[in-house]
């Protein structure tokens, strides 16, 4: 009798949680793996991807988290088809937002800066959506005390977005100290948000 595994994606933003199913399929045989997610969007994405691998799948809710119990009846080898994923749910926080520029847009830094505003306050409309505002270059300037737009974006964090700045950049301004929103974070960090990312929006 074949030992069933457990996979927890608790946590995971998608698409990991496919990915982590996908790697874990791909190294055993004949079994039951458990997969344990906290949205449903990911229930979704990871049962859909490994019915497509020819395994059967129970899912059961338990308080908010699910349980998807994968069955493969035989080894398929090592090389599994790529997932289809649908990341955005109406109630999924699949977007990242980032901005590189304390202005919007080229042209007058005046016009830039009431643009700029006006971005900020409009995305408060689509705050459920945003997982991440990342603060890159002099858009870490956004993010400071004394900034215009600091209401705004303290406003996002509230509702839930992860308001990010670059510290490298606050460092080259020397601004480090003056956060007054968010946290500081790095390119590593940036970079897997950014892959993870259902949808990215630049400004």
């Amino acid at each position: 009798m074949s030992q069933e595994r457990e996979l927890d994606c608790r946590g995971l933003s998608c698409p990991q949680p496919v990915l982590e199913t996908k790697k874990a399929l791909e190294g055993m045989g004949p079994g039951d793996l458990r997969v344990i997610v906290d949205n449903e969007a990911a229930c979704t994405n990871v049962r859909n991807f490994a019915q497509a691998q020819g395994c059967t799948v129970e899912v059961q809710e338990r308080g908010g988290e699910f349980h998807l119990l994968v069955h493969r009846a035989e080894a398929q080898g090592s090389s599994l088809s790529q997932p289809t994923m649908v990341c955005a749910s109406p109630d999924a926080r699949d977007t990242v937002i980032l901005i590189s520029s304390e202005v919007l847009g080229r042209g007058d830094d005046d016009l830039g800066r009431v643009l700029m505003a006006a971005y900020l306050d409009t995305l408060s409309q689509f705050a459920k959506r945003i997982s991440h505002v990342i603060l890159m270059n002099s858009g870490v300037r956004l993010a400071v005390e004394g900034s215009p737009v600091l209401e705004q974006l303290r406003g996002l964090e509230k509702v839930g977005a992860k308001v990010l700045s670059c510290g490298t950049c606050l460092n080259h301004y020397g601004l480090r100290e003056k956060l007054g929103v968010g946290s500081v974070s790095n390119m590593l960090s940036i970079l897997e948000i950014l892959f993870g990312a259902g949808r990215l929006i630049r400004a």
